[in-house]
């Protein structure tokens, strides 16, 4: 048995059914329970090699290899963030321990928060089994992690013409363009202020986003209507690279405190800056633009979050509404009775029934 002392701590040192050497404590100074460990390690070894069973992979490790694969990701920053939250209370488990009851209790018990934050947190563990499973073939099944929102209604802000000229006229001057623009093309935050000069097209009246800029990792192609191209003439010889910019530098926020305050002087609730999309999205349905049209424009994958629009637009349903053909035309209705047209009441007596026959000699009887 491989089985020896160091620093009075026991470890073991194990030849693999494949002839690897596995060494490491066993992480105890008692003898039989070193033992104990050494003859379960060395079974669990024969299994994997022999009955070809997958290792077990504890929390840790999932989390730690899908930071390093994700190091691209825009939202790394909150990944990490909760990946630290669940390490907190999953550390040391391996993945087969951990299941839907588990994560719901944590949830539930933990995070004080709505519906959408705790779905946050479920996505990511959700992502992480995901892969697990079907890329890196470490477990055979992934656990059905609760929804919490489910069922809930996509929300849809939006403001009218005059309340955007009214939020104009209380934002900084260099934050007027931005939400000018904004509201011209559709782009998300990020995306308008991450804009620069090598992507603009002014004699194509076209902007590109690049692959892995956009939300859906897609490159998409930015149709310049005469509004947008305005913004971008008075933005020209501010910066030799970024579009738009205060005080000579890129400008790396739109979210700010002098945002939020022209929203209050504009009499706006309940309005985020991503809301200026839902706003762009809602006008060009209103004007007759259709989901299809809008969903390339606005650059979305799935025509389920266009449908959120459908309902500002039913010019198209017009033809079909018309086809009713009732006409309540009630005066006429009223004439037609007095005149005996139609009996309103069913008769509450049976007119009596007979047979006549007529004989050859012309005798009826």
């Amino acid at each position: 048995m491989a089985l020896w002392k160091r620093a009075k701590t026991y470890h073991v040192d194990i030849a693999s059914p494949d002839g690897s050497r596995v060494r490491h404590t066993t992480g105890t100074t008692d003898r039989a329970k070193a033992k104990e460990y050494h003859d379960k390690l060395k079974a669990e070894l024969w299994d994997l090699s022999r009955l070809k069973q997958k290792p077990k992979r504890s929390w840790d490790e999932a989390a730690l290899r899908w930071l390093k694969e994700k190091e691209h990701k825009k939202s790394l920053r909150d990944d990490v963030q909760r990946i630290r939250w669940f390490t907190g209370h999953l550390r040391g488990k391996t993945l087969d321990q951990i299941d839907r009851s588990l994560i719901d209790r944590l949830i539930t018990t933990h995070i004080h928060a709505t519906d959408r934050t705790k779905d946050l947190y479920v996505a990511l563990i959700r992502a992480i089994f995901r892969i697990a499973m079907r890329e890196w073939e470490w477990i055979d099944q992934t656990p059905a992690f609760k929804t919490y929102e489910k069922g809930k209604k996509v929300r849809v802000r939006w403001i009218t013409h005059e309340q955007a000229k009214a939020l104009l006229l209380e934002l900084p001057e260099h934050q007027r363009d931005v939400v000018v623009f904004a509201l011209a093309t559709g782009l998300r935050q990020g995306n308008v202020l991450g804009l620069t000069w090598d992507r603009v097209f002014m004699e194509r009246r076209t902007a590109t986003i690049e692959h892995g800029d956009t939300k859906n990792e897609d490159a998409l192609g930015v149709a310049l209507n005469d509004i947008a191209v305005a913004v971008l003439m008075r933005q020209r010889g501010k910066h030799n690279m970024a579009v738009f910019t205060y005080r000579g530098e890129r400008l790396r926020s739109a979210n700010t405190r002098a945002w939020r305050k022209a929203l209050v002087r504009a009499g706006i609730t309940n309005f985020r800056w991503h809301d200026l999309r839902h706003t762009w999205a809602s006008w060009l349905r209103q004007a007759g633009v259709p989901t299809w049209v809008l969903q390339e424009l606005g650059g979305w994958k799935s025509e389920s979050m266009v449908r959120r629009y459908a309902h500002m637009s039913v010019d198209h349903l017009q033809p079909y509404a018309d086809r009713l053909g009732f006409e309540p035309d009630l005066e006429r209705e009223r004439v037609r009775r007095a005149e005996g047209a139609y009996v309103t009441k069913s008769p509450t007596k049976l007119a009596p029934s007979g047979l006549r026959l007529v004989a050859s000699n012309g005798v009826s009887v």
